[in-house]
C-alpha cells in the first residue's frame, strides 16, 4: 500500500436490491476519481433530481426509506483511497483525504453556512466541502493536517471531530471512522473546492 502523488480514490455506482429485496451498496468500484472530477459532478445537475426527491421525503418517509432511496439513487466515493472492493482489507492506494460528516442541522441554509466556515478553517486544509444530499448536513473533505499525520486513521478522524466541536461547536458523526466509509455525492452548486485543484 502506498500514497499516490496523483491523488485518486474509488468511485462507486448506484446501489441495487439484493435477492432479499434489501437496498445495498455496490462493493466493487466503477472507476477512480479525483477532487476536481467530484467537484464537477457535485456542481452539475447529475444528482439534482434524485436529491430533490430525497429532500421532499423528509416529512413523509421513514429513516429506513430515505436510507434505501439514497443507496439506490446516489453514487458515492471512498475518499481515503483506491479499493479493490469496499472493505478495509482491500485498500490498495492510500490518499491523504478524510471526510468528516456533520449531520442533524436545522436547515439547508445552516448547512451552507457551516460549509463556508469549514472551508476557511485556519488549521486544516480543505480539499472539498459541500452540503449533504439530504440537505441537513455538511461533508468536509480535508487533507490530513501535519498535527495528525503520526496517528492511525481512526485517531486522525476522531482528532478532526474534536477540532470541529472545539472550533465550531457542532457535533460531527463520531461513528464514521472506518477507512472505507461511503460518502454520497449529491448536488451543491455552492460546493467549495480548493483552488489548487482547478489549476
Amino acid at each position: 500500500m502506498n500514497i499516490s502523488g496523483n491523488i485518486k480514490f474509488s468511485l462507486f455506482g448506484y446501489g441495487y436490491r439484493n435477492s432479499q429485496g434489501e437496498a445495498v451498496l455496490q462493493t466493487r468500484p466503477e472507476r477512480v476519481a479525483d477532487i476536481l472530477s467530484v467537484y464537477k459532478y457535485i456542481t452539475s445537475d447529475a444528482a439534482k433530481e434524485a436529491q430533490d426527491i430525497l429532500r421532499s421525503m423528509r416529512e413523509t418517509a421513514t429513516k429506513q426509506e430515505r436510507s434505501d432511496f439514497k443507496k439506490l439513487n446516489f453514487r458515492f466515493v471512498t475518499f481515503r483511497g483506491i479499493f479493490f472492493s469496499r472493505k478495509a482489507s482491500a485498500l490498495n492506494v492510500l490518499s491523504p483525504y478524510i471526510v468528516v460528516d456533520i449531520d442533524g442541522l436545522h436547515s439547508t441554509e445552516e448547512a451552507h453556512g457551516l460549509v463556508r466556515q469549514l472551508s476557511a478553517d485556519p488549521y486544516v486544509e480543505t480539499a472539498l466541502a459541500f452540503v449533504s444530499p439530504g440537505g441537513l448536513g455538511a461533508k468536509w473533505v480535508v487533507e490530513i493536517p501535519e498535527w495528525l499525520q503520526g496517528e492511525n486513521y481512526k485517531e486522525q478522524y476522531l482528532g478532526l471531530c474534536r477540532h470541529v466541536v472545539l472550533q465550531y461547536g457542532y457535533e460531527p458523526d463520531w461513528g464514521c471512522s472506518d477507512v472505507c466509509r461511503a460518502c454520497f455525492l449529491g448536488h451543491d452548486d455552492q460546493c467549495y473546492v480548493n483552488q489548487k485543484y482547478i489549476i
